[in-house]
């Protein structure tokens, strides 16, 4: 496995995959699976990338302790902000989360209700505030997907984007650790 997973990471940058780790308890996150292992993605509802992200990771949220933490942004454009907010207004948010993420992927799946601006709430845009804060602690990776995460030696690592294969995303989830 070894050469899967340094194909798997890119250059690590430690003190921007500390800074974000550092900070996020000031973030809002949406943890699927259960574990001591914890992945956290930070993801705009729009970001298409994000979504391959997430259809990619299905198979292996909680399999051996894997735990991902989504901590949405609205970042990308201005429809962000609404379905962000009907992620973070929702009464199940794992859920709301999930609809909006499967019918992003199949839009003959029925569409999220997304409250107009007058209907997201302040805390909602201070809670997108503080998590878009966390993420620009990643200084020049600021963008989305973004994941951090300890590794089995408990560094810090920080991957930006998607991996280009289910074999290289195996082997990456395989150094994340507790």
């Amino acid at each position: 496995m070894g050469a899967d997973v340094a194909a798997a990471r890119p250059a690590p940058d430690v003190a921007a995959a500390a800074q974000v780790l550092a900070h996020l308890p000031q973030a809002t996150a949406i943890a699927e699976g259960r574990g001591t292992r914890v992945l956290t993605v930070f993801f705009d509802p729009n970001c298409p990338y994000c979504r391959q992200l997430y259809r990619d990771l299905r198979p292996f949220v909680g399999k051996d302790g894997l735990q991902i933490d989504w901590v949405p942004v609205a970042i990308l454009a201005p429809s962000s902000l609404g379905k962000a907010a009907a992620i973070l207004q929702s009464a199940d948010r794992l859920q709301a989360f999930r609809e909006m993420e499967d019918h992003a992927l199949d839009p003959n799946l029925p569409a999220p209700a997304v409250p107009t601006a007058s209907q997201i709430r302040a805390t909602t845009r201070q809670t997108l505030r503080a998590n878009e804060a966390v993420l620009k602690q990643a200084g020049v990776y600021y963008s989305v997907p973004l994941a951090v995460y300890r590794n089995r030696a408990g560094q810090p690592e920080l991957l930006l984007g998607v991996p280009r294969d289910d074999k290289v995303l195996a082997a990456l989830l395989y150094t994340v650790g507790p």
